[in-house]
């Protein structure tokens, strides 16, 4: 098989063994007239310490998929919410997002539908990048 196509096959297959753990763990919510599964901060807070560094990994791997995509193919590459995912957690260990993720819920348990990846994103990316997702301010 030939590089590429094993990279961009191997990214397809763990993205969707990403979205299905994911789902199978998640709870739903209304997005656009269909059903999206996000985890939150319920489900999160009952989790073991194994499965939320199996879920920050996977996404991690999903962002390091999409960034060797765009090495690849330069016209995929984009101000998004993966080059800002780079740009705000830049050697953040795995551990520290668990920690961060654990502590926000435990602060804020009025706050348990928030999804796990708007918390990473206001408590960990948010702070270190300078505009938001195409360049938008980050109000």
């Amino acid at each position: 098989m030939k590089p590429r196509k094993a990279l961009v096959t191997t990214g397809l297959v763990l993205a969707c063994l990403l979205l299905l753990g994911w789902g199978l763990m998640a709870t739903p919510i209304q997005a656009k007239g269909k059903e999206m599964r996000l985890l939150k901060g319920d489900l999160w807070q009952q989790m073991t310490l194994n499965s939320k560094v199996a879920f920050v990994w996977g996404m991690g791997h999903v962002v390091e998929i999409e960034k060797e995509l765009m090495h690849r193919f330069p016209r995929l590459k984009r101000d998004s919410f993966v080059l800002k995912v780079l740009e705000g957690m830049a050697d953040v260990p795995m551990s520290t997002v668990v920690t961060e993720v654990d502590a926000f819920y435990q602060a804020n348990p009025d706050k348990l539908s928030t999804p796990v990846v708007q918390v990473i994103w206001d408590q960990l990316i948010k702070p270190n990048i300078k505009t938001g997702i195409a360049g938008r301010p980050l109000n």
